[in-house]
């Protein structure tokens, strides 16, 4: 795990935002209060998958450096090393079955470098994001229009 990464898993309070997300931005979600088991239960990275919308809230994907055991059509591996604010030498998964509705107070932007930066996915990444999401909610049938 990256360094930067573990600060936020030791603790490290996240700053709720104080701006929009945008569409496949980057983000941490401090999943520690008001979830239960089996839904996480701790700071992870997450892309935004809802449209920017002023409300307060957005949708998001959570991140994982987890293999899934089996994986489904809702699996997105992201490639090593292509995220400066992700850990490196580690595919991470996206898990379109966690889709999760999260409040701009929970969500945080991740750090790099000791400062936190905007990264947003390139749009192949966000684009299979936001197809494994319509398979998660049984709607694989769309996926070809996304």
């Amino acid at each position: 795990m990256h360094f930067l990464d573990k600060l936020h898993l030791r603790g490290t309070p996240l700053m709720p935002l104080a701006f929009v997300p945008d569409q496949g931005q980057i983000l941490m979600c401090d999943f520690t209060t008001g979830f239960m088991r089996p839904e996480m239960q701790k700071i992870r990275h997450c892309v935004v998958v809802s449209p920017k919308r002023h409300i307060g809230t957005c949708l998001i994907v959570p991140l994982s450096l987890d293999r899934p055991d089996i994986i489904e059509n809702w699996h997105y591996r992201i490639p090593q090393n292509v995220y400066p604010c992700m850990a490196q030498n580690a595919d991470i998964w996206a898990k379109g079955n966690m889709l999760t509705h999260a409040a701009f107070n929970r969500l945080d932007r991740p750090l790099e470098n000791q400062a936190h930066v905007r990264r947003l996915l390139q749009p192949a990444h966000l684009k299979a994001i936001l197809i494994t999401v319509a398979y998660a909610i049984n709607c694989g049938h769309v996926a070809g229009q996304i």
